[in-house]
């Protein structure tokens, strides 16, 4: 049971579960800054380049 589940589990998400740094998060966070401006949270549609500075949108 909990052998089919991890190896269901490492299909869905490959060997980087948990990836680190905005370029492998990059969908992600572009999704939430658009459910942000969708929201009205922010007046207009954010992005990556306009929230990161340019040191760490590189790292």
């Amino acid at each position: 049971m909990v052998s089919t589940l991890f190896d269901e589990t490492r299909r869905l998400f490959a060997d980087d579960w948990w990836p680190y740094g905005i370029a492998a998060n990059h969908k992600s966070i572009d999704a939430f800054l658009r459910y942000h401006f969708e929201q009205g949270l922010s007046k207009r549609r954010l992005t990556c380049e306009d929230i990161f500075v340019p040191e760490l949108r590189e790292a």
